[in-house]
């Protein structure tokens, strides 16, 4: 595939790129550089769009209620993944899915996932007992995932929010 080169400046050879450097390539063939303006565009699209599609499904509650919970499932899980791939532009793909899975988030990006995949799983399979609550709790936890991994990226975010917890369930708590 990738043929021995040499270095242009230095005369010896090059190592072969990695398999993470071939994908990237690959991509970056398909989509050339952005500006940042049509960067901000394609975000803006990609993220609209999700949020629409997740407000959207809102109108189809009353299926879910009904016991067709399948049409909210997937026009909630796919709006939210739209509306992340939406950061795709702002820092590439590669550099987004490493940011996803760094130490600090992980844990929620993984539970996002997890969570949509559930999700997804559930509204398909029919023969499962009491669908519709499972899907709203699975709902409830994408979007609680999501929201924790968006105050990752705001400095102190989730110190603010974890102390703000505990002090509201400690003054709930009677002593």
């Amino acid at each position: 595939m990738y043929q021995s080169t040499r270095s242009l400046l230095t005369g010896e050879p090059q190592k072969p790129p990695t398999v993470a450097q071939q994908v990237e390539d690959e991509v970056c063939a398909f989509c050339p550089k952005l500006t940042y303006k049509q960067r901000l565009i394609g975000f803006v699209c990609c993220f609209g769009t999700g949020v629409l599609l997740e407000f959207g499904s809102f109108i189809r509650i009353v299926e879910l209620v009904k016991g067709d919970p399948a049409p909210f499932a997937i026009m909630y899980s796919i709006g939210n993944v739209v509306a992340i791939c939406g950061s795709f532009f702002l820092a590439g793909p590669l550099k987004q899915v490493k940011s996803m899975f760094s130490k600090t988030r992980v844990v929620a990006t993984t539970v996002y996932l997890v969570a949509i995949v559930l999700t997804l799983f559930c509204a398909f399979y029919d023969q499962m007992p009491a669908q519709a609550p499972i899907i709203v709790l699975l709902i409830l936890v994408q979007f609680l995932a999501l929201t924790w991994y968006f105050l990752s990226y705001i400095p102190y975010a989730r110190d603010f929010v974890t102390n703000t917890f505990k002090r509201v369930c400690c003054a709930c708590i009677p002593k």
